[in-house]
């Protein structure tokens, strides 16, 4: 009897050993998970914190690049405003010499013509102080409105006197130029002239007439054959040819 209870001693005491030794590796296996989860949270957090860096580095980069092209655009802009400035007061002062020449031309002419006869105006003979800004409604006013655009410098009020060939050469001829130096250049064409003479009238059609002018420049006197194009209720130059 007293060894049958000395065994149940000893298995029970064996028993309880390796019951409590498997709690303990439950518990250091439970520890582990723990510290294991831990640790996965931890880079996890780390994790989210890289992103939302990585983020907020890519907002940062975009907005430098917008302010970057912003201040670009700032400055192409200020470079265009001085340009244009430059060209603006490049123009007026080109205006100014503009009315000087004029000035200077008109004050020349009427030196020249001091103490001399002039010869009145007639239906065949114009000249220079008779010119005027007579319109398109003729042949004849078209051609007047032309030289007395020319020699005041009027390039609008030239080109409209003119289509066809003859728009384009004076075009050609005006190419490259700025306002104010082909406003000068149409005056020189002009700033001899001191009379316009028609010789004769050439009937070709309703909307066709063949001018032959003379122009007394100087002491030369040269001819042209100008002809004429009726453009709706305008008379315009559309072609000349030098005799």
């Amino acid at each position: 009897m007293a060894m049958s209870n000395l065994k149940l001693g000893a298995i029970s005491a064996v028993a309880i050993g390796g019951f409590v030794t498997c709690l303990v590796v439950q518990h250091q296996a439970l520890v582990r998970l723990r510290e294991d989860n831990q640790s996965l949270r931890q880079q996890v957090d780390e994790l989210r914190d890289t992103k939302s860096q990585l983020a907020t580095a890519t907002v940062d980069q975009g907005e430098l690049a917008r302010r970057q092209r912003d201040h670009s655009e700032l400055l192409r802009l200020r470079g265009d405003v001085s340009v244009l400035r430059q060209q603006t007061k490049e123009l007026d002062a080109l205006r100014s010499e503009n009315r000087q020449v004029r000035a200077a031309l008109e004050a020349s002419l009427k030196t020249q013509s001091a103490g001399t006869v002039e010869t009145a105006a007639t239906a065949d003979y114009w000249p220079r102080d008779s010119w005027a800004l007579a319109g398109y409604s003729s042949p004849d006013a078209a051609l007047q409105t032309f030289v007395w655009a020319a020699s005041r410098g009027d390039l609008k009020t030239l080109l409209g006197s003119v289509t066809g060939e003859a728009r384009k050469r004076m075009e050609k001829d005006l190419e490259g130029k700025s306002e104010g130096e082909a406003s000068l250049k149409a005056m020189d064409d002009a700033i001899n002239l001191k009379s316009v003479r028609v010789y004769n009238r050439n009937v070709q059609s309703d909307d066709t007439v063949i001018v032959h002018a003379g122009y007394e420049n100087g002491r030369l006197t040269y001819t042209e054959k100008l002809f004429m194009k009726k453009i709706g209720n305008e008379w315009k130059i559309s072609d000349k040819l030098r005799l």
